[in-house]
């Protein structure tokens, strides 16, 4: 008895809810039109009545740069400004290249390869250079630029170039050296000759051979300016 009883209130119950929602489907009730928002008044809200009179004097093209240039993350939207710390620079001293002390000794060029042989005269060391190389130790800031046949051009930052020139062996150096020693022996031969005090001339020998020392020296440097023009003209 109870049971049904439940059954049938629980029943009532579920007709009318259905019955309320089946006259809102067909447009029982209110119509949505009555639920319009609220109009907003800026005047209302304190965070901006401090500001509309600043807002107010920017306005276009001015008002978009500020608000691009203002950080976002400050509550003023100011810059930061931090202390000013004094910047210490310190100075590097300018590197100066020191005078280019080096000699020329021979120059190899095949096809497109070129190749310079310097003597350093501070270590005197003897080093093989391509171009675009640099001298090496401490005249490391001269560079070679351009090999010739006869020539070496070096250069520095800041400094002019210096062109150095290919040392050909023209028996110079040997027609001297056999100057000196025929002095010293004709030295030595006078002063024995005044010791025995015996003036005596020089042998027709020695002559001979001194004659022949020149001619075999005039000849050689013939033969190497020869070789010399022929390399120039390759």
């Amino acid at each position: 008895m109870k049971n049904n009883l439940f059954s049938n209130s629980l029943m009532i119950v579920i007709g009318f809810l259905m019955l309320v929602a089946a006259l809102q489907l067909f447009g029982w009730g209110k119509s949505v039109s009555v639920l319009e928002p609220e109009t907003f008044n800026a005047d209302s809200l304190p965070q901006l009545e401090a500001q509309q009179e600043q807002v107010k004097k920017i306005t276009g093209e001015e008002l978009i740069e500020q608000i691009t240039l203002a950080p976002l993350f400050n509550l003023d939207r100011l810059p930061y400004e931090g202390e000013a710390e004094s910047e210490v620079i310190d100075e590097v001293p300018a590197v100066v290249a020191e005078p280019l002390k080096a000699q020329v000794t021979s120059i190899m060029i095949m096809g497109e390869t070129k190749y310079a042989m310097v003597l350093d005269q501070l270590t005197n060391e003897k080093v093989t250079l391509e171009q675009g190389m640099p001298l090496p130790g401490e005249q490391g800031l001269w560079v070679v630029d351009q090999i010739e046949p006869r020539l070496v051009t070096f250069v520095s930052e800041g400094e002019e170039p210096v062109s150095l020139e290919l040392d050909v062996f023209d028996g110079t150096l040997n027609a001297q050296v056999v100057q000196n020693n025929n002095k010293k022996n004709n030295n030595k031969k006078n002063k024995n000759n005044k010791g025995n005090g015996q003036d005596k001339t020089e042998p027709q020998e020695t002559k001979n051979s001194a004659e022949e020392i020149r001619r075999k020296i005039a000849e050689r440097r013939a033969q190497m300016r020869a070789n010399a023009a022929k390399k120039g003209n390759k």
